[in-house]
């Protein structure tokens, strides 16, 4: 085969072998939310976080078989919130001195979100305070939170997004010490500030890494683009796809429609071992109309599957951060996808060319199969996971 080509079927075997080396999930990413409130004699942190963490933690990533396990794995992630959210207050690093879950313990529902509070207690008054998590980080998953922070003096939270091991930092400013009775519980309701840019940004490059963090999506975007005949032919089944997942991710994150995790993961895994199929034993079905239905078919699960915990630790954004936040995730979303889409048409593509002695048509269709037949092998993999 020609060099171009086994270069195709090298990258492809690698997605493959990263995929099947996924230790708990093929999509390892998930979304938490934390709302901070600096007192004067403490620090105290609201975490809302994924039942999908829990397992990861807790569970080596397993379902527990029975609901009556659920309560005692989350007990026991409160100690593990205390050791990887870390918390400095002018500079010097404080220990979480409470570590309690806010809401009663149950097996959780759906994708809602286990409510912890932490409590820091600081000597001094602060003026800098840092946050920093690694959540997961030791899996191998990424765990991004949704950050809202203010004093107990103000109304209004500040918010961004707080990657693994980069700390987000508040400064302080305090009015007189009479003025101390202007504090706001912590149960009272407030309001969030968001700058629209920055949020932007930040949900850009979350989209960014969740594609591209996500095994089972670039599994299914590549079975795509190895059935395209043609640049045109790819556009369209990428659009497909695309407005199909866009369409049920805006939805799921306004609540409009829900679907359980267990319904959703062994669809997606179910659509990459489908397409592959079909680039296999019936390639003239892999294109066209047919493609096209397919494509979006499956493109709303996967849309489902990008929404996962997005929609509880989006809940509490303003409108327009909301909007804003939406968006700029859609457009990271495409980014990771043309991350792989581009150079892998491209290779397809030099690989038709590349050999005068094997007939082009016969050599794409060489590349197709193999490169399907792993990938079909990867998602029967994801399959048997989700299932469980």
């Amino acid at each position: 085969m020609a060099s171009s080509g086994k270069c195709i079927l090298a990258a492809i075997a690698a997605l493959v072998v990263l995929a099947l080396a996924a230790p708990l999930s093929a999509h390892p990413m998930v979304e938490n939310a934390l709302d901070v409130v600096i007192e004067r004699g403490r620090i105290v942190i609201d975490a809302r976080i994924s039942p999908e963490q829990i397992l990861a933690a807790e569970w080596n990533g397993q379902t527990p078989q029975r609901e009556s396990q659920w309560p005692e794995l989350i007990r026991m992630h409160a100690r593990y919130l205390r050791k990887h959210l870390r918390v400095k207050v002018n500079g010097a690093l404080v220990e979480a001195a409470v570590a309690a879950l806010v809401e009663p313990v149950s097996a959780p529902s759906g994708s809602s979100l286990v409510v912890y509070r932490l409590e820091y207690s600081v000597a001094s008054l602060p003026t800098k305070v840092e946050v920093q998590q690694d959540l997961l980080y030791e899996f191998g998953w990424t765990a991004t939170c949704i950050l809202r922070v203010r004093q107990s003096t103000q109304s209004t939270f500040e918010t961004g997004m707080l990657p693994p091991n980069k700390p987000a930092t508040f400064e302080c400013d305090w009015p007189a010490e009479s003025s101390s009775n202007g504090s706001r519980p912590l149960d009272l309701p407030v309001q969030t500030s968001v700058s629209v840019g920055s949020t932007i940004r930040a949900y850009t490059l979350h989209g960014i890494m969740h594609i591209l963090t996500g095994y089972d999506h670039l599994l299914f975007v590549s079975a795509l683009v190895l059935a395209a005949t043609g640049i045109w032919d790819l556009i369209k089944v990428v659009s497909a796809f695309t407005l199909a997942h866009t369409l049920t991710l805006t939805l799921s994150v306004f609540n409009i429609v829900t679907l359980s995790e267990r319904i959703v993961e062994p669809m997606i895994a179910a659509s990459i071992v489908f397409v592959a199929v079909q680039n296999v034993f019936w390639p003239e079905r892999s294109r066209g109309c047919t493609r096209l239905g397919v494509a979006f078919a499956f493109g709303l699960f996967h849309g489902l599957g990008f929404a996962g915990g997005l929609r509880d630790a989006m809940a509490g954004m303003p409108g327009i951060a909301l909007w804003a936040a939406l968006l700029a995730f859609s457009l990271g979303v495409e980014l990771g996808h043309q991350v792989v889409v581009i150079p892998l048409y491209g290779a397809l593509h030099a690989a038709k060319h590349a050999n005068a002695e094997i007939p082009r048509m016969a050599l794409a269709a060489r590349v197709r199969q193999v490169c399907s037949v792993g990938i079909c092998l990867a998602g029967i993999y994801f399959l048997t996971q989700a299932v469980r």
